[in-house]
């Protein structure tokens, strides 16, 4: 069961004055519509009251959740950044202690097998990018990198300093800086090297890829985890996602929660909060495994909740529902308790409006009960019919109708009738009546349906008077046949004009321009030969002149070949398909009969043009390779096809080629031919033109 929420709304709106002030005295004097209201507030604040409960614990089993999540994340990300630094210690301490053995000591930091030794161990490991020796000055001696130039002091370095300045022997990283070999940041992995007295006698130094690391953290995929940092033991950031270089080498971690950290087992966690924005941010700190390092892994509150928001919003959505139900719900109830005499009114004035509107639609409209007597007869059908409303209640169609309908429409209507009560449809088609009227004769347009009333069945008749749309549709046939012949006319003129004009250039000034070479030619005959700047002359003279008759050939055939008046329409087809495959290059197939149409005739111009019209359309448009052009005559029609094997009209669309198109139709409809086009992307376009040959003699 659906409920109609614009329907209760604007009861809702129409009720309210009468709610504000007859509401609380109806509750007064109804003890139900006082325990339906009673029970309605209980429901309400029993459900508010339950899923507030509900929501709060699934809101902090989730925060319990994503800092369970944040310190499993940590651990796992401990345990692989301390699998990546035991790797890079592992070949640090066996470096140091190779080189710090009796063979080792004997070998100068910048030798051979050094570089050698240190190139091998480092070649093992993915995750660092260099291995190199600093003397007892902090001189960057030998290296693993391949093209090492020595001489480079790294004495100002911290992980040289740490040595140098009696640090210890453990292994130092330093914070995270910039090669100054390549601009990368990096961070360093140092151990102290000792000579034969045990005086210090360098620095070996690893440099390990921050990319490594910021690889492995970007690959962390969890929502709500925003943020995973890589810390010394002061909090110095070393590697952070995501990757700020102004933060690199600065303290970011938290003191208070380090400070508890660091009385912690080496598998404790510790969870802290911090704001972040508009949010709260859950961070979980861990030590790295052996290594003077932390692992730092934060989410934000509102990303950890997104899961609760979205049962979140199911369940805010569905209490609001389920209240406004309940609201609605009492809302009628109520009503019902306290307006049943009122509802009676709104019905009546409800069907007056009903009345009203159906009074005043402009088409006839009456309704037949059961019985097939009238019980509604509209203003419009007595208008129509020329029958008042209360003469026509009560009575059959047919006896309401006789007067202006002939025995055959009766008939008709009856027949209509009876097919619309027993359809199961409950509509039934359109049908024309022809009424008569006192001295006007006139259509009507009668629609049929039936509905279920009460266990009954009622039967509308809907009558709409077509004189009017009668009239524009005779108003828009002559429109359109007027600008079809004014279209035949403009057509007949401009290819008399082109006739005339191709004649006059042809004739005229083709003569003209003839006479002017053959004068040009005779006076530079009488030139003598030392005149060569003359008879140069004279020559571009004549060239110049061959160009514009060569013009003036060409304007005249595209105007109107005279081929098509002088030998006829196969000629002329035949001439301007040769011109096309000279011009383009395509594969064209010319086949006709040996009859051809009417020289000079309306039919042959027509055909022409067509053919002009649509291999321009394939040049501009088809990208096709092959046309097939074929005339053919068959019982008294003329037909022109051409087919090509292009892309299809589909995929080039413009206003030219709709206006060519729109063109070559109106052509053959002016002759009482017919034109079609058949199209298909990417299998070329057909277009067919069928012109009676009775037409062009006629107009001949």
């Amino acid at each position: 069961m659906s409920i109609d929420w614009p329907g209760v709304w604007n009861a809702w709106e129409r009720d309210l004055p009468f709610l504000l002030s007859g509401f609380v005295d109806g509750l007064k004097q109804s003890a139900p519509a006082r325990a339906v209201v009673l029970l309605s507030s209980l429901i309400i604040l029993v459900a508010l009251a339950a899923t507030i409960t509900v929501l709060m614990d699934l809101r902090q089993r989730e925060l319990l959740h994503a800092n369970g999540e944040l310190a499993s994340l940590s651990s796992i990300l401990s345990e692989q950044t301390s699998r990546t630094f035991e790797g890079v210690v592992v070949t640090m301490r066996g470096l140091q202690d190779r080189l710090s053995d009796d063979l080792g000591r004997s070998f100068d930091l910048d030798s051979q097998p050094v570089h050698l030794l240190l190139k091998a161990r480092a070649a093992g490991l993915s995750q660092v990018k260099t291995i190199f020796m600093l003397d007892s000055q902090g001189m960057a001696v030998n290296s693993s990198r391949e093209g090492f130039e020595p001489g480079r002091s790294a004495a100002d370095r911290e992980y040289f300093r740490h040595f140098a300045e009696d640090g210890g022997d453990d292994l130092f990283i330093s914070p995270p800086s910039r090669s100054r070999l390549d601009g990368e940041w990096t961070f360093f992995v140092s151990a102290r090297l000792l000579d034969f007295s045990g005086h210090f006698r360098g620095v070996l130094v690893a440099s390990i890829r921050l990319g490594y690391f910021q690889a492995l953290y970007d690959g962390i995929g969890l929502d709500f985890v925003s943020r995973i940092q890589l810390l010394n033991q002061q909090g110095r950031l070393l590697v952070g996602k995501p990757h700020v270089e102004e933060m690199l080498g600065t303290q970011v971690g938290d003191a208070m929660a380090l400070e508890g950290l660091s009385g912690l087992p080496v598998d404790g966690v510790v969870l802290d909060s911090e704001e972040s924005g508009d949010s709260k941010r859950f961070v979980a700190y861990r030590h790295v495994a052996n290594f003077p390092l932390v692992i730092s892994v934060g989410g934000l509150e509102t990303d950890a909740l997104l899961p609760w928001r979205r049962v979140m919003h199911p369940m805010a959505v569905g209490l609001v529902l389920v209240i406004l139900f309940i609201l609605a719900t009492t809302y009628f109830t109520v009503r019902n308790l306290l307006r049943k005499d009122s509802l009676e009114a709104a019905l009546k004035e409800r069907d007056e409006q009903l009345r009203q509107t159906v009074q005043t639609v402009e088409d006839g409209i009456v309704t037949l009960d059961a019985g097939r007597r009238i019980i509604l007869f509209n203003r419009a059908a007595e208008k129509i019919f020329g029958v008042r409303a209360d003469a026509a209640l009560g009575k059959t169609l047919d006896e309401v109708l006789s007067g202006c309908l002939s025995q055959i429409e009766q008939a008709n209507l009856r027949g209509y009738l009876d097919e619309s009560w027993l359809s199961p449809l409950g509509q039934a088609p359109l049908h024309i009546l022809h009424v008569v009227e006192g001295e006007e004769e006139f259509h009507v347009e009668l629609s049929l349906s039936t509905t279920m009333f009460r266990g009954g069945t009622l039967l509308t008749a809907v009558f709409r008077d077509l004189t009017e749309s009668e009239r524009v549709e005779r108003e828009l046939l002559e429109s359109n046949q007027q600008l079809q012949e004014l279209s035949t006319s403009l057509q007949n003129v401009r290819e008399a004009d082109r006739m005339r004009i191709s004649r006059e250039l042809h004739d005229e000034l083709g003569q003209f321009l003839t006479g002017i070479r053959m004068d040009v030619s005779w006076l530079g005959g009488r030139l003598n030969a030392e005149q060569q700047e003359l008879v140069g002359k004279v020559a571009s003279i004549k060239g110049q002149i061959d160009q514009t008759i060569a013009s003036v050939r060409r304007i005249s055939s595209e105007l109107r070949p005279l081929v098509l008046d002088d030998l006829g329409f196969n000629a002329a087809a035949a001439w301007y398909v040769n011109r096309f495959i000279e011009q383009t290059g395509l594969s064209v197939t010319l086949l006709f009969p040996e009859q051809e149409p009417m020289q000079g005739g309306a039919v042959a111009t027509a055909l022409f043009r067509i053919l002009q019209e649509s291999l321009t359309n394939v040049a501009r448009h088809a990208r096709a390779t092959r046309v097939e052009v074929r005339v053919s005559y068959e019982h008294g029609v003329w037909s022109l096809v051409v087919k090509d094997n292009g892309i299809g009209l589909a995929t080039h669309k413009g206003r030219d080629k709709g206006l060519g198109l729109i063109g070559m139709r109106e052509r053959v409809q002016s002759l009482g031919g017919k034109f079609s086009i058949k199209n298909a992307l990417s299998e070329g376009t057909l277009i067919v033109a069928a012109i009676p040959e009775e037409i062009q003699k006629n107009d001949d």
